[in-house]
């Protein structure tokens, strides 16, 4: 599969079917046995999953890096960013992801199972492993979404919220029925129209799998109970039995981009359009300075000789522009002082994988399992530093790999007794740089890494605010007090 035939595919749905839930047959494909009868489902899968790349390097991804300290934010307080760097996100911001995620992207993959689910179910499986990572990244967000009563719009346009702790486990059996699916025969299936995997069914399971353990891991928390760690520990064995995993970055969730004008990575996007806004943070800057990381040639360019983060909540009022940028890691290719923007936006890597199963092996059996854990530690850093060169010239290349042996024998390339789970997420914190959600999720749950409020603020938010319009409307939704108080069950 092509990466060009993918995308020419992907733009030409994003433009052709806007709205497309009403919209009439576009093309008479009636003679074409490859194609669905109905095309309507041949186009939206693409279309859902484009719309998911866009989302999770947009908004969602922008409050969550800002509030978590891989970014902060400059421009003065004219600036929408510096506002949501000192935590002033309020339900009108969240009006479009949240129409864009509920009417759009779950509204269009719930059409998609409804039309193929019997007959050509690999694409109603597809369909349930997306859906399912849409809630488990908004549920993290969140909290308290539509789920059963969801994308009813015929019958009910006031859905009732469900809980946090129950939707996970209604995920957990959507993934395991859309991976179901995949396996079934098919009339038709995925081709160049799944814009993730090229239809390689395999890939989708692999996903699904590391999917659950990410919502798996989430039960380990500060506060989190025996129970949950039990249930925890009984889905990762079974998944780690099954030996369905990502193997390598070439099994990465990841929604790759284009060069051309408009066709480019978001975040690429928002750097061109917005120049002087949205920084790498001194958190994360400072962070992997005092480790060494030569990661830093990729993500990160230099300021006079040296990697120099912004400080979060003072670019309000300290205006400037004496920072590092974002480089290649998220940008894409560089030609003399342009980037090519086709960078991916990354949702859920091998990278994060081997992390959550090293974190899994440090928590359990008393910390006998620490060898195992720093086995999965030292190959998440591995599958860290090759995707940090994708985009890479050669020199940052060697630059980037040159660094990578002596990172593993220093300190920082092995976990112990005391610090292990505090590595861990550090290291995962660094590897998901780019990653919308997650690194927010990590803290809330372990604390890692340590974050400092901004002022005047004395907390970091802890959930995002629901939309001005769900709440307008939707007489269920539910009251929301503050950003900063605890509300997703792994969270309280």
């Amino acid at each position: 599969m092509k990466i060009n035939i993918k995308k020419a595919t992907f733009l030409w749905v994003i433009t052709a079917t806007i709205g497309l839930s009403s919209c009439k047959k576009l093309v008479d494909i009636n003679d074409d046995p490859t194609r669905l009868k109905d095309p309507d489902a041949s186009l939206v899968l693409p279309a859902a999953q484009g719309r998911i790349g866009f989302t999770m390097g947009s908004d969602i991804h922008r409050y969550t890096s800002l509030w978590v300290q891989q970014f902060a934010a400059q421009g003065g307080g004219a600036a929408q960013p510096t506002q949501y760097d000192k935590y002033a996100v309020g339900e009108s911001d969240i009006n479009n992801t949240w129409a864009a995620t509920f009417a759009g992207t779950l509204s269009d993959l719930q059409k998609v199972i409804q039309k193929t689910e019997t007959t050509s179910p690999k694409y109603s499986g597809v369909a349930k492993i997306l859906r399912a990572y849409v809630y488990q990244t908004h549920v993290d967000a969140f909290g308290d979404l539509p789920f059963t009563e969801a994308n009813n719009f015929e019958s009910n346009l006031k859905p009732k919220f469900d809980s946090s702790s129950s939707i996970y486990d209604g995920l957990i059996s959507l993934i395991d029925a859309g991976i179901a699916d995949t396996k079934k025969a098919s009339a038709l299936s995925p081709t160049t129209d799944d814009l993730f995997y090229g239809g390689d069914m395999d890939k989708w399971e692999r996903f699904g799998n590391a999917l659950k353990l990410r919502l798996y891991i989430h039960y380990f928390s500060t506060n989190g109970t025996a129970a949950d760690a039990t249930k925890a520990k009984a889905g990762i064995d079974a998944i780690l039995a099954a030996n369905k995993l990502l193997r390598n970055n070439a099994d990465n969730f990841q929604m790759k981009f284009l060069t051309s004008a408009n066709q480019t990575n978001p975040i690429h996007q928002f750097e061109g359009s917005r120049p002087n806004q949205f920084f790498p943070s001194k958190t994360l800057v400072d962070l992997m300075n005092a480790k060494g990381d030569s990661r830093r040639n990729s993500f990160l360019t230099l300021l006079s000789g040296a990697y120099v983060g912004a400080t979060n909540g003072i670019g309000d009022v300290t205006i400037s522009t004496n920072f590092s940028r974002m480089n290649t890691y998220i940008r894409g290719r560089l030609s003399g002082t342009a980037y090519g923007g086709e960078a991916p936006i990354r949702m859920l890597t091998f990278a994060e994988q081997n992390q959550i199963l090293a974190e899994y092996f440090a928590r359990t059996n008393g910390g006998a399992n620490l060898v195992t854990a720093d086995t999965y530690y030292r190959a998440g850093i591995t599958a860290s530093f090759s995707a940090a060169i994708e985009f890479s010239d050669a020199t940052e290349a060697a630059a980037v790999t040159s660094g990578l042996a002596t990172y593993l024998a220093s300190t920082n390339g092995t976990v112990a007794v005391g610090n292990a789970i505090q590595k861990i997420i550090e290291e995962k914190f660094v590897a998901n740089f780019g990653v919308a959600i997650e690194p927010w999720t990590d803290w809330r749950r372990t604390g890692f890494p340590a974050l400092t409020p901004v002022t005047p603020a004395t907390a970091i938010p802890r959930i995002l605010p629901y939309s001005f319009n769900e709440r307008s409307y939707n007489p269920n939704t539910p009251a929301r007090p503050s950003v900063f108080t605890k509300t997703v069950f792994w969270d309280k």
